[in-house]
């Protein structure tokens, strides 16, 4: 895996977003292996070489393991709970979340989004096909709105970026392979095609 430093931030929090339930996949997507290796674990070590503190959001006791830690989602069931645990529970003002179900998770664009923080209240990636809010960075600022919005029930993860201060790394800033490293395997026929592709 491509490293470009050495640096390990400190102001930033890493969260693995676990709290999904892999209903299209209708197993396990965090332990599917891609390569021989699980694709949860593949998120969490990026994650680990980055950032001094790593947490899972999610109630995943089974993922935890010496230095990192599993915190249960504040309110269930969206990935903008998952987030907002994340925050929640961060002692830093950031935290950089990644999910799960990311084969290719690529540290590039966690090296892009981690250097357009500054005066924001987010920096996501934003591709042809919408933003990918789940390999992204935010700020405790984000906190209250996210909370209004989940106690709500409002989980548009896109009608809360249209609250807040975002920058956007749009897909033509990003390394050329992109489409590959911001994947989400999230059905059999998903897997099946990148397991296609790599035959």
């Amino acid at each position: 895996m491509h490293i470009s430093h050495n640096e390990i931030y400190v102001d930033i929090t890493g969260v693995l977003l676990a709290g999904g339930k892999s209903r299209r996949m209708g197993v396990d997507k965090a332990l599917i292996k891609v390569d021989g290796r699980s694709m949860y674990s593949k998120s969490l070590d990026l994650l680990r070489q980055y950032f001094r503190t790593v947490y899972i959001a999610g109630d995943r006791p089974d993922l935890a393991f010496d230095g990192v830690a599993v915190i249960p989602d504040i309110y269930p069931g969206s990935p903008l709970g998952g987030i907002y645990t994340g925050l929640y529970s961060a002692q830093t003002n950031w935290v950089f979340v990644a999910p799960c179900d990311m084969p290719y998770p690529d540290p590039r664009i966690l090296e892009m989004l981690v250097s357009r923080r500054n005066d924001f209240d987010a920096a996501v990636p934003l591709t042809p096909g919408g933003y990918e809010p789940v390999f992204a960075l935010y700020h405790k600022r984000c906190l209250n709105l996210m909370e209004e919005m989940l106690q709500r029930k409002q989980y548009r993860i896109y009608d809360f970026y249209r609250r807040i201060n975002i920058s956007c790394l749009e897909w033509h800033q990003m390394p050329d392979d992109w489409e590959r490293a911001l994947m989400n395997i999230n059905s059999p026929e998903q897997l099946n095609l990148l397991e296609e592709q790599r035959i």
